[in-house]
């Protein structure tokens, strides 16, 4: 192994530490029912940010979409563009208890599941930050386009409405899932999960 893919190695076992222990270590990983976490541990997985199925992804949705190097020069627009980005996604599998409440379900959403979209998502957001920040604390400057003050929806000519960072399309470039016929990301944890990235230099 030469000496880059060595350190290449190294920093992505560091970054998989970095989301793993925030998700253990974490007191808003909850879902506010007696301690319990609102999700299991993380699956990560990482794309190059010039990987071309980004480019494709604009092509199809429309201009107002985000590639990897666009949310990176949001960021930093003082900041020359890196010879290289790296897409870092994750996966937040829903927890064994929250699967089994919402398959009991015929109508509304469970409990456990409606606490997961709130305060697991809020948990969610927090990760994306704390990841970026450590990144960026490292020297590896790091954004989580989600978290940009000008994600939004806009309308899609071909697809409807579309917001200008999917974490879906994005976990499938980097490898944690493809899509069913009913266009949601089936992940080796299935579809009951959240999902989260950052672009980092």
């Amino acid at each position: 192994m030469g000496q880059d893919s060595a350190a290449a190695v190294g920093t992505t076992a560091w970054v998989e530490e970095v989301v793993e222990e925030f998700c253990t270590a974490s007191a808003d990983n909850r879902l506010g029912i007696d301690g319990e976490e609102a999700w299991e541990p993380p699956l990560i997985g990482f794309a190059a940010g010039d990987d071309p199925l980004f480019t494709r992804i604009k092509e199809d949705l429309g201009p107002f979409y985000w590639t990897p190097s666009e949310a990176f020069a949001l960021a930093f627009p003082d900041t020359p563009l890196p010879p290289r980005l790296t897409v870092i996604s994750w996966v937040l599998p829903q927890t064994a208890a929250t699967r089994r409440d919402q398959r009991a379900e015929a109508l509304y959403p469970a409990e456990r599941w409606a606490r997961s979209r709130d305060l697991g998502e809020r948990f969610n957001q927090k990760l994306r930050l704390q990841v970026a920040a450590t990144l960026t604390a490292a020297s590896y400057p790091a954004v989580a386009p989600e978290r940009l003050p000008g994600f939004d929806y806009r309308r899609s000519e071909r697809f409807g409405l579309a917001s200008n960072w999917s974490e879906r399309h994005t976990a499938h470039v980097a490898g944690l899932g493809t899509f069913g016929l009913s266009d949601g990301l089936i992940t080796p944890r299935g579809k009951a999960v959240r999902l989260g990235s950052v672009v980092a230099s």
